[in-house]
């Protein structure tokens, strides 16, 4: 048991294992979400210091390269979870995060996802560009053609699937998500 008469030195103690914890949770979700656990490292260091950090800081208060640092910082600001961020006097480059989860979430979702939606519907369009060129060009017996069948409705379903995510995504990026699954106040 702890004697709480010396408590301030206790408290921090307390603190930065809570702060710890935190930061590693964020780590956790990070990496849950596809990305590196180290950005989640950086969330929780801007988020603790309260005010917008630059590559120094960061690197320091995080133990890692401002090299790597810098890396990851650019990827953030592309997944729209942080932003560089204008501090009079200061010619360093100043970033501040993204604090709100359910914002972070769907940035996150989003840019997988619309990621992957790119990357099929040009695989769905290659394949049926190949599959007109062998229909138009070449005779075929019964068993390719059913394969050509085959290949062109698995083509057409992937491009009505790819459709209904992006049409997920929307949902997400225009915040209409939350009129189906509604945020809740925890004192609810």
């Amino acid at each position: 048991m702890h004697d709480y008469n010396d408590s301030s030195e206790y408290i921090d103690q307390q603190l930065n294992k809570i702060n710890n914890r935190i930061s590693e949770q964020i780590s956790e979700n990070m990496n849950s979400y596809g990305f590196p656990r180290s950005m989640g490292h950086i969330i929780a260091s801007i988020y603790y210091e309260q005010k917008p950090m630059g590559l120094n800081e960061l690197a320091e208060s995080t133990g890692m390269s401002k090299t790597r640092m810098s890396q990851l910082l650019r990827q953030m600001v592309q997944l729209n979870i942080a932003e560089k961020v204008f501090v009079k006097g200061s010619r360093r480059d100043i970033y501040t995060v993204e604090e709100n989860y359910y914002q972070t979430f769907i940035s996150l979702f989003t840019s997988n996802w619309r990621e992957v939606v790119t990357r099929n519907r040009r695989i769905d369009q290659s394949i049926l560009r190949e599959i007109e060129d062998i229909q138009q060009n070449t005779t075929l017996n019964k068993e390719q053609q059913k394969e050509i069948d085959h290949h062109l409705q698995d083509a057409k379903e992937s491009i009505e699937f790819f459709d209904w995510v992006n049409r997920l995504i929307e949902l997400f990026e225009s915040q209409e998500i939350f009129k189906h699954v509604p945020k809740k106040n925890i004192t609810e």
